[in-house]
């Protein structure tokens, strides 16, 4: 793949990935296009996985429910969340996004949000080999609290149990 066209991707699949919650449709399982891992794909996060490596064919949610379960749990608190700004950063070996997320919380009427920035590192055929993400605690955490009733950081599978207690608590089904 030559330069361009492999920059053109990353863009493209950054773009897919803010589309997708823009217009909320992560909610419905719909998957971000053109993201393609490689077998030996992982992602770190020091609040999401504790700076752990986890390798994503390795771990019980598959990578594209975990973000349904994720996007359909916030909304029960939050049912307008997606993001108001984004920012990408491509690149010949992947791409830098930044989000702003904002929503307002059907039990208090109060807007909440937060930033995230991933780090997303590609190989030559652009199959993405780690993905990072790192959120502020300091905004995140408070709108965690409020969306599922818990805060990181995470470790391992704790943040998908959280999220399934979550799914039980508000009677949500994990069928779409």
């Amino acid at each position: 793949m030559k330069l361009e066209d492999r920059i053109a991707k990353h863009r493209r699949m950054a773009e897919s990935y803010r589309d997708k919650y823009v217009f909320q449709k992560v909610q419905e399982g719909e998957t971000y296009d053109e993201w393609e891992f490689a077998d030996d794909a992982v992602y770190t996060s020091p609040y999401f996985a504790a700076g752990q490596e986890l390798v994503l064919k390795d771990v019980a949610t598959h990578w594209d429910m975990a973000a349904t379960v994720e996007s359909r749990a916030y909304g029960v608190t939050f049912p307008d969340w997606k993001p108001v700004d984004f920012k990408v950063w491509p690149a010949e070996n992947g791409f830098v996004q930044r989000f702003r997320w904002e929503g307002t919380n059907v039990n208090t009427g109060a807007k909440m949000g937060f930033y995230s920035i991933s780090f997303v590192e590609t190989n030559d055929d652009a199959q993405i080999v780690h993905w990072s993400t790192y959120v502020n605690d300091e905004e995140y955490g408070p709108f965690l609290e409020a969306a599922i009733g818990a805060r990181g950081p995470f470790r391992g599978e704790d943040y998908m149990r959280a999220l399934s207690e979550h799914f039980e608590k508000h009677g949500l089904s994990w069928e779409l």
